[in-house]
């Protein structure tokens, strides 16, 4: 991540920017469904359920993937690491608003922004936490 100069006066770097923006979305990553806890407690699933199921283990993925990435960035922005080209596309879609493409090749088809998608994000969990509290209510 190359420091960039924007123009006129104050307000904070660019590398700033994507610091405190990547640790807002890491304090809104929740913790991962415990796969093997679900499958003793709905024993044999129905169809509907192996879909659920598997849509929690594909949230899964994307969960640790925003996690470690996040986690990573923020170490390369203090130089603890070094920037990988990846980490770099990473800063860039935070600092442009974009959804990071490491993460849109985990998600469902979008067009959001990452701000669009955050909320989305947070609309599914409370969707999938509802699901795995109540059960699938199919009208």
């Amino acid at each position: 991540l190359q420091p960039r100069v924007g123009g006129g006066g104050g307000g904070i770097s660019r590398e700033d920017f994507i610091g405190n923006v990547a640790k807002d979305i890491l304090a809104k990553i929740p913790e991962a469904f415990d796969m093997v806890v679900l499958r003793k407690r709905i024993g044999v699933p129905g169809p509907t359920t192996v879909v659920l199921l598997q849509e929690l283990e594909r949230w899964n993925k994307l969960i640790a993937r925003m996690r470690s990435s996040l986690k990573d960035l923020q170490k390369a922005l203090v130089g603890e690491i070094g920037m990988s080209a990846e980490l770099d596309a990473l800063g860039t879609s935070i600092f442009d608003g974009q959804l990071p493409e490491m993460w849109r090749r985990l998600t469902s088809q979008t067009e959001k922004g990452l701000s669009g998608w955050m909320e989305y994000f947070e609309r599914r969990y409370a969707q999938y936490v509802d699901w795995v509290d109540k059960g699938l209510q199919i009208p």
